[in-house]
């Protein structure tokens, strides 16, 4: 089952062209890459947990680490530790979860995409100049109200 790492590979590659022609920023492919590590310390967790019999993660966590980005990390891990490899609702739930994330990232080189992903950026900008900046009082219930509201920060 070695094809499943083409994904792994080809999400290597995209990434590593989008953030060259400027579509997505470094955090990107870093995000990738720390919810990867997080979801193949899930499955294995779940691993051992399977074998020893205590309490397992939840499927429905592995899927959320999957759909936000961890899919890569999860394919590994599923390979490596043969690992929810068998259950054939998890597998199609799994590859919807996969599918879905690449559909959004594929959405982020769009014009809307590049919008929504800059507006998110700005605000993480913003909301750590706030944090680390001793001049402003603004508690972050505050911040979250001024950027849903669209408000400008001075």
């Amino acid at each position: 089952m070695k094809y499943h790492y083409t994904w792994i590979y080809l999400l290597l590659i995209a990434l590593g062209i989008s953030f060259a022609l400027g579509y997505v920023p470094l955090l990107i492919p870093i995000f990738y890459f720390l919810l990867s590590v997080m979801a193949f310390i899930a499955y294995k967790n779940d691993k051992q947990a399977a074998i020893k019999g205590t309490w397992r993660v939840p499927e429905k966590t592995l899927h959320l680490l999957a759909l936000i980005g961890g899919w890569p990390g999860a394919i590994f891990a599923q390979q490596r530790l043969r690992h929810k490899t068998q259950k054939m609702s998890f597998k199609i739930l799994f590859w919807l979860t996969l599918g879905l994330n690449l559909t959004l990232l594929a959405w982020l080189h769009t014009k809307p995409g590049q919008m929504l992903l800059r507006g998110i950026f700005e605000f993480i900008n913003r909301l750590l100049k706030v944090v680390f900046t001793e001049t402003r009082t603004l508690d972050v219930i505050d911040i979250f109200t001024h950027f849903y509201n669209g408000a400008q920060f001075s």
